[in-house]
């Protein structure tokens, strides 16, 4: 990949955009994301009503999903904050009522990933 310039099209560079449908990471993080929400499907079918299904379970899995295939950014810190999300979402599916205070959490889970990042680099330069 080239290095990323900044411009109107930054962090990507003028590379188009494609769905990374055979990278390794993408289709293991969705299958964590699927296999928890038929879990959680499994488990709230008979429980909740078809509209809290679809609220903190279909769609929280859409967007893990979506995410997980979506291309990765050129930084190492980016990288790690969109799969961490991804993760977030699996787990989400199977917080139930637990949702909306991971929602609010989000905040902390990509300042966890800068840190992570900063502490991977530290290590790099050594």
């Amino acid at each position: 990949m080239p290095p990323a310039q900044a411009g109107p099209d930054y962090p990507y560079g003028s590379t188009q955009l494609r769905p990374q449908w055979r990278d390794r990471w993408a289709q293991g993080l969705s299958f964590v994301v699927v296999a928890c929400a038929g879990t959680s499907l499994l488990i709230y079918q008979h429980v909740w009503p078809l509209e809290r299904m679809a609220l903190t379970i279909l769609f929280p899995a859409l967007l893990g999903i979506t995410l997980a295939f979506a291309p990765d950014p050129p930084a190492l810190i980016s990288r790690l904050a969109k799969r961490l999300t991804v993760a977030g979402c699996a787990i989400g599916t199977l917080s139930g009522p637990w949702l909306a205070p991971m929602i609010l959490a989000v905040p902390a889970l990509l300042a966890s990933s800068v840190a992570i990042g900063w502490l991977y680099g530290e290590r790099r330069r050594d």
